[in-house]
């Protein structure tokens, strides 16, 4: 009877301490799985930044030549009609149509380096969250094995003190 007793013990040990190596590498896959996909959120976060800056700089270039247009417009309506372009009202009109143009490309600018930096701090933030992930994979796995030694020795003492007291 002693020895079935010793047998279930260390059977029971053994079978707790492969749970717990198990559950360690599941929990180890799950924490990898979530750094692969906090990588590759911030690898988009990333081709997003570089597509806002350029999407800035055709939005800007576009407000350029817009801005050169109405200015071209307002000579030719004006030189149609006589006007004098070098003085004046009309000078100042087409000057402020210049500098208003100029403003809205540079706020055009400005927002799109706004946008590519935003990009730039989730790309930080995901790769962080990465390494945390990666992190928490060695721990999970480190402490799956801790676990399972634990249970091992435990069953061992177990067995030990059955042995000893006859149990």
């Amino acid at each position: 009877m002693c020895d079935l007793m010793m047998a279930l013990e260390v059977g029971s040990t053994l079978m707790g301490a492969a749970g717990q190596i198990q559950q360690g590498q599941a929990q180890a896959a799950a924490s990898q799985y979530n750094a692969k996909v906090a990588d590759m959120n911030a690898t988009i976060s990333e081709r997003r930044a570089k597509d806002a800056l350029e999407r800035g700089e055709l939005e800007e270039q576009q407000k350029r030549r817009e801005t050169s247009a109405l200015i071209g417009k307002q000579k030719a309506a004006m030189a149609a009609n006589g006007v004098d372009l070098t003085f004046g009202s009309p000078l100042d009109v087409i000057v402020d149509s210049a500098v208003l143009g100029e403003l809205d490309a540079l706020t055009i600018r400005k927002n799109a380096h706004r946008e590519e930096y935003d990009y730039h701090v989730q790309a930080a933030n995901q790769r962080a969250q990465g390494a945390m992930h990666s992190g928490a994979a060695d721990s999970a796995l480190a402490g799956g094995y801790m676990a399972a030694g634990g249970t091992v020795l435990t069953g061992a003492s177990q067995a030990y003190k059955g042995a000893k007291y006859g149990w």
